[in-house]
């Protein structure tokens, strides 16, 4: 069994932040930024669709993106409930972890060590920009579950044949997770450890 996470807003509880260096990426262009309430609703992946539908030019969604990941990394965050025990106990049963997200690399590893869980994860995939892709190779034909907290989470998750595992976390609502294939919503992992898949999961 595999366990293949997104980041933000799956292990990182960021949706505040991230919605804070969505304007700062927007202000940077020249954008018009978006309101708290507006977030879950404009937040997309790839990261370069959803600037381009918040109206921002094509010739400055990579500075936009650049600043994203900056904002993102001057500002912590906690993690998501139950994160920590979860990656532990998955490490001392020898699971395989991996991150796949698209984050840029030099953010997601500076992260990583300020929760000090560069050590849990056998594969870190920053910059991912086809998860599907990343989600099948990492699957290798084996089971495998992905969690992630977007339509685009759920969506690659699928197409790879993982297991769609949704997270709530205030960057997209349950209704749209379950449409785009999530096979179970939780809130945190000590709720996905109470349910029946998650007992299954930990006990093979």
């Amino acid at each position: 069994m595999k366990f293949l996470f997104d980041w933000n807003g799956t292990i990182a509880d960021d949706a505040a932040r991230a919605c804070a260096a969505t304007n700062a990426a927007l202000r940077l262009v020249g954008a018009r930024e978006i309101i708290p309430d507006q977030f879950d609703s404009k937040f997309m992946l790839p990261m370069d669709e959803m600037f381009l539908k918040l109206g921002v030019g094509a010739g400055d969604v990579p500075a936009a993106i650049a600043e994203w990941n900056a904002a993102m990394a001057s500002q912590p965050a906690p993690l998501r409930t139950g994160a920590a025990g979860f990656l532990a106990e998955l490490n001392a049963a020898a699971g395989m972890c991996a991150v796949i997200s698209a984050a840029g690399p030099g953010y997601l590893l500076a992260e990583l060590r300020s929760f000090a869980l560069e050590d849990r994860f056998g594969v870190v995939v920053a910059e991912a920009a086809d998860k599907a892709q990343v989600l099948a190779e990492l699957r290798d034909g084996g089971e495998a579950l992905y969690f992630g907290d977007t339509e685009y989470d759920m969506r690659c998750a699928a197409e790879a044949g993982c297991v769609p595992v949704g997270v709530l976390s205030g960057y997209c609502p349950e209704g749209r997770l379950v449409e785009a294939g999530a096979t179970l919503v939780v809130r945190d992992f000590d709720e996905f450890r109470a349910t029946g898949l998650g007992r299954r999961v930990m006990a093979a």
